[in-house]
């Protein structure tokens, strides 16, 4: 792309996408740590740590909004899901390893294009009062998005079930 013809978008608009991409992905992170919860607890807490981050970008967005005099933007109801995300149907809990090995790739490839987005929206900002929040956004994304990749990477040993293996009963020779 021609560096002289960059698009740059009006304030509004980078507060609505952002707005409305982050409320989504608040959203899915909820959906996730309650999906981990039966199976792996400790990445249930991840995605709730990761939730509570959205809700902190969601305040901050909200505030520049309000010193920019444009509350509308951030002031309606976003879609429950991202529009940026492809949407997947599956089962609700996760209940054994490949399938949170399934979750955590997508987790991890919606965290990718996320941090896309926000790296796309500071390169299209010529608000002032945005810059600080978006540069802070795009760390913040990257590091979520190495976060759930080393969880996706490290996570299969650490999976427990609360079904008991068969092989491994308390009369079970190990061979």
């Amino acid at each position: 792309m021609d560096h002289m013809t960059a698009l740059t978008l009006l304030p509004q608009e980078q507060l609505s996408i952002a707005h409305t991409h982050e409320t989504g992905e608040l959203n899915r992170y909820r959906r996730l740590a309650l999906s981990f919860l039966p199976s792996a607890p400790h990445i249930s807490r991840l995605m709730a740590a990761l939730g509570v981050e959205c809700e902190q970008r969601i305040q901050i967005l909200r505030d520049v909004a309000r010193q920019l005099e444009l509350d509308a933007c951030v002031s309606l109801a976003p879609p429950q899901e991202s529009p940026f995300l492809a949407q997947t149907s599956r089962h609700f809990f996760v209940v054994d390893a490949a399938m949170g090995h399934d979750v955590l790739i997508e987790a991890e490839e919606a965290a990718e294009v996320t941090y896309r987005l926000f790296a796309w929206l500071l390169e299209t900002n010529a608000t002032p009062e945005l810059h600080r929040p978006l540069l802070a956004f795009v760390a913040q994304k990257n590091n979520e998005y190495r976060v759930i990749q080393e969880c996706r990477e490290a996570g299969r040993p650490t999976w427990r079930s609360r079904v008991p293996d068969p092989d491994m009963s308390p009369g079970a020779t190990l061979r």
